[in-house]
């Protein structure tokens, strides 16, 4: 681990350099970078081994968890100490808890590499609000997921989205997949099925399907859905049963209990 300078200024090149990276998804892109804060998934990511390239810990920060830090540090990027003051800047949340990374965008096969026919897979179809595709995520990991594969959803390496996966995101493959009925070809050629969740009377009934095998489930849009040249293109149409007024549930929970049905299979990651 290199400990470096304590930095005051506001103004100093590090600390534009992530308040960019903060803001601009271009930066993110451009320089293969993104940013996440505070303690929980700062140790994730160095446990990870998930290329962390520089960490910041406000002073206050570093007389709480300095120890931890050094811990899972070891050889691990370098350190930045900053003052509260810096800190107050770089956050994102209401009340910072003073420690910041910057890591690297992981380098994955392609998607057409990377699927195999007796994967169990979540697809993620225009899904737009961060808080339901980290839920997503989390639950993702906790069920043993083999990836999520996003498609037109919102960014992933988004502060908001890092902040709600909770550091399931250095656990879970997500590939990112721009044109939804050429992913659904790419299924097609590892013989798996997609079935399209949907809150339609005339689709399967959940507890009337059997998500056996090569599976991917396909989660659409939080308020339209999926697109209906997906749903007709997918191999199934399925519905999740309910009792009472409501006639959907939200993403993350409808994603929650189809992905704990296709994983009932004993299928691990």
């Amino acid at each position: 681990m290199r400990e470096n300078v304590r930095i005051t200024a506001k103004d100093n090149p590090a600390i534009k350099h992530y308040r960019r990276l903060r803001d601009q998804k271009k930066a993110r892109r451009a320089e293969g970078l993104f940013v996440i804060e505070g303690l929980r998934i700062v140790c994730d990511a160095l446990a990870e081994a998930s290329r962390v390239q520089q960490i910041f810990v406000t002073d206050s920060a570093w007389e709480k968890h300095g120890d931890t830090l050094t811990t899972l540090m070891q050889e691990t990027g370098s350190l930045l100490r900053i003052s509260d003051a810096v800190g107050s800047v770089m956050t994102d949340t209401e009340h910072t808890q003073g420690i910041f990374a910057i890591c690297r965008i992981p380098e994955r096969r392609t998607l057409a590499e990377a699927l195999k026919s007796s994967g169990k897979y979540l697809v993620l179809c225009n899904l737009q609000d961060p808080g339901n595709m980290g839920m997503i995520l989390r639950t993702a990991d906790a069920l043993g997921v083999d990836a999520i594969l996003s498609c037109g959803s919102c960014e992933l390496y988004s502060p908001k989205v890092m902040r709600a996966t909770m550091g399931s995101i250095f656990r879970v493959p997500v590939y990112e997949q721009t044109d939804a009925l050429a992913l659904l070809e790419l299924l097609r050629a590892q013989k798996i099925r997609s079935y399209a969740a949907v809150p339609a009377k005339h689709a399967v009934k959940l507890t009337e399907c059997e998500l056996s095998g090569g599976t991917a489930v396909w989660i659409g849009n939080e308020g339209n859905g999926l697109p209906a040249d997906v749903i007709a293109a997918c191999d199934t149409a399925v519905t999740i049963p309910m009792q009472g007024g409501p006639e959907s549930l939200n993403a993350a929970m409808a994603a929650g209990i189809l992905m704990w049905e296709m994983m009932k299979s004993g299928v691990q990651r």
